[in-house]
């Protein structure tokens, strides 16, 4: 086989959650930049700013956007089903959409924060996960890509909520690598460290404010830890993405990768 062959992506279908802003809006211009069609979905309405700069500089792009919450199982059906019947199929699912709160100690969190960060970081995957599947096993063929998290393997102290929800969706991702591989279907997850987005920002902001620290003596902290010296973006994500969605990656399933610059090897 050819390596440009093994490496073929343009012309497939892909869905990205999340992709107003941050990590989720660069990885759907990195892979419509690679040549596939991109339907982006957010519960933001800046959703529509990323596919009209997508179809801007790709105009024969046939992606499309769509307002999504993917707490609703309804929702994240219509768009699954939506992009089949409009596109003909779904190739890559990137299950990026994610949240956190404010959360504190486990001794006197609100049983509400839990589930909203479960609504969003684990039943906003499961849901895409599900109903991907079911588009791909008719197929017998596609990728579906988590999106995990550093907190997912580590565990940090009053974010507990959030770094489980995290745990979880590493777990089902490997249950279901094992279930759709007689599909020819892999399923795996990405595994950021630090990255520029705004729900690392708040993080940090929060953060600097409870050590009487500026925003900026944080960031050059952090960028200390960060072998590599920077914060991950969205085309490191994409990279990813496009390996495991073309046929170079389709022997990898089940695993969780680290795309965090040398922060940390769990």
């Amino acid at each position: 086989m050819e390596v440009e062959s093994l490496r073929q992506v343009a012309g497939k279908i892909a869905i990205v959650t999340g992709a107003a802003r941050g990590l989720g809006r660069g990885t759907a211009e990195a892979l419509a930049d690679a040549g596939i069609h991109v339907v982006v979905s957010d519960v933001l309405p800046e959703v529509e700013e990323t596919i009209a700069q997508i179809k801007n500089k790709y105009p024969e792009n046939k992606g499309y956007a769509q307002i999504t919450d993917v707490s609703q199982e309804d929702q994240v059906r219509d768009l699954v089903q939506g992009v089949a019947q409009k596109l003909g199929r779904l190739d890559i699912m990137v299950n990026n959409a994610g949240m956190h709160l404010k959360e504190g100690p486990i001794a006197t969190m609100e049983k509400e924060t839990v589930d909203r960060i479960f609504g969003v970081n684990f039943y906003g995957e499961f849901f895409g996960c599900k109903y991907a599947a079911q588009q791909m096993m008719k197929q017998k063929s596609g990728s579906i890509i988590n999106l995990g998290s550093y907190g997912g393997k580590v565990g940090f102290p009053e974010y507990a909520a959030y770094c489980a929800s995290k745990g979880a969706v590493h777990t089902m991702t490997t249950a279901l690598a094992r279930e759709l591989a007689p599909h020819k279907i892999n399923v795996n997850a990405i595994c950021p460290g630090l990255a520029a987005s705004e729900m690392h920002w708040s993080f940090m902001r929060a953060e600097a404010a409870a050590r009487g620290i500026t925003f900026e003596e944080l960031r050059d902290e952090e960028f200390r830890t960060i072998p590599l010296a920077r914060y991950a973006e969205g085309r490191d994500s994409a990279g990813v993405i496009l390996w495991l969605s073309s046929e170079s990656g389709s022997y990898i399933t089940g695993q969780l990768i680290n795309v965090n610059g040398g922060l940390y090897f769990a």
